[in-house]
């Protein structure tokens, strides 16, 4: 399972770029002060926290950069093993799950409740946010599509079953 071919490196290497731009947004939104978090959607205690100028609204920053900045190493390191793989995976399926989320709110939903949990979609930054997290699940997706392995991506396999030479 090797992924260096570039028609499937090349979607991990934008997604990748697309996880460290959002951490970039994440801490450019803290330095603009309760304001930016404000706009990219930070909840209420987050946004009271950073003008307070408190520990909450910094954790709270830090936690989603250290965690984007993480996907995107994984990204942009080849992944050649199954576990690997899995986590690109379940990074694709999450990302595009979050990125969907821009549906309900263009529906007019921003006041989520769910077996899971109860969301509010805030933000000025809501929309582009979703789009953008959405763009990173489909590109690793299309990564990991684009670099299985050759058995399963054979086109000489005979439809009929018979052994091909």
């Amino acid at each position: 399972m090797d992924n260096t071919r570039l028609s499937g490196r090349l979607p991990f290497l934008l997604a990748s770029l697309g996880l460290l731009f959002g951490a970039a947004v994440h801490l450019f939104a803290y330095r603009a002060g309760p304001a930016g978090m404000a706009w990219l959607g930070a909840p209420p205690s987050v946004v009271t926290s950073r003008a307070a100028g408190s520990w909450p609204a910094l954790i709270g920053t830090l936690i989603p950069v250290a965690a984007l900045a993480g996907l995107a190493i994984l990204c942009w390191i080849p992944a050649r093993t199954r576990v690997r793989r899995i986590a690109l995976g379940a990074l694709a399926f999450l990302f595009v799950l979050r990125g969907l989320l821009v549906l309900p709110y263009w529906a007019g939903l921003r006041d989520l409740r769910t077996p899971f949990g109860h969301f509010v979609l805030l933000g000025d930054a809501f929309v582009p946010g979703s789009l953008v997290v959405l763009a990173i699940g489909l590109m690793v997706a299309g990564g990991l599509l684009g670099t299985r392995p050759p058995d399963l991506t054979s086109s000489r396999a005979d439809p009929s079953g018979r052994p091909t030479r």
